[in-house]
This record gives C-alpha cells, structure tokens and sequence, in this order.
C-alpha cells in the first residue's frame, strides 16, 4: 500500500472518532473539525514516516488530541474575560445585531477569501453540498476541500473577531 493511502485510509476509518476526541478537548464543533484537519496536514507533510496504516492511524490519533489541546489552548487565552468581569448587562441579540453579524459575515466571504475557498463556503454551507460533491465540481479530492472549508471558516472567525475587536476600543 502506498504512504499517502495509508495516511487517507487512516483518517477515513477514524474521523469520527478523531472529530470525538477534538470535540471533548476544544468544546466546539467547528474548532474540532479544524483540529482534525490540522491534523492530517501535519501527518501528510511526514507521509514517508508511516509504515503501515495502524501506525498512520495511532500518529493521527495523537496529532488530533495534540492539535486539540494546542488550540484549546490558545482559545482560552483569547478570553481572558470572564462573564461576572463584564461591566454591562447582556443585552439579548436582537433581528438586526443578527443581520449586521450576517452582513459583516458576507463582507468577509466576497473580499478576504480566496476564490476557491468562496466557492466551498456557498456551496458547503448555502447550498448543503457534501465534500464528494463539491470535490468532483472544484476537481479536487474531498480532503483537499475539507482543508480548504476549515483555512476559511478559521479566516473568517479570526477575521470578523479581530474587527469586533477593534470596533470595542
């Protein structure tokens, strides 16, 4: 077999399980999906190390939870505030707070993103295509469009939160 079906077959059998165990360590859906796909760029950059697909499976497993807590980490550095330090009420989202995030959002799609990874946001997330499907549209491989969704969901995210950032001071 060779080193990059050993990785692919390794991640196919396990996703599930790596997106579990990502979940648990980072409390987020989103982040869990983009650790797992940290995580098998990190092991298809060492392809070569692999010599069969249960070593694959146990390097991807630990580069999972090490990703995991890696961006565990830096998430809970980002918020430093806690709930009861807040000086203000919470006000509840309202129709047009929701609208604005929705705007902003767009924004960021239309002129920060690549062309490719626009393309793979609509139709992932507007459309509801699977990744075979967006894959076979964008002639891509389904791993090469999750990594693609998982950079943009991360540069939007960055994106919108360091603009909410600035706009507080």
């Amino acid at each position: 077999m060779k080193q990059t079906d050993r990785i692919t077959t390794a991640f196919t059998a396990l996703r599930e399980q790596m997106l579990s165990l990502a979940e648990r360590i980072t409390g987020n859906r989103d982040d869990a999906a983009d650790a797992v796909q940290d995580a098998f760029v990190k092991l298809w950059q060492q392809r070569g190390r692999y010599e069969t697909t249960s070593h694959a499976q146990g390097a991807g497993m630990m580069t999972v939870r090490t990703t995991s807590i890696d961006m565990a980490r830096h998430n809970s550095r980002q918020a430093d505030v806690t709930i009861d330090q807040v000086s203000e009420p919470i006000e509840e989202v309202n129709d047009n707070d929701r609208s604005l995030a929705y705007r902003q959002v767009r924004h960021i799609i239309d002129n920060d993103l690549s062309h490719n990874q626009r393309l793979i946001i609509d139709m992932r997330e507007m459309q509801g295509l699977e990744f075979d499907e967006i894959a076979s549209r964008m002639n891509m491989t389904a791993a090469n469009v999750r990594v693609e969704l998982s950079r943009a969901r991360r540069r939007v995210r960055e994106i919108y939160q360091s603009r909410n950032m600035e706009k507080q001071l």
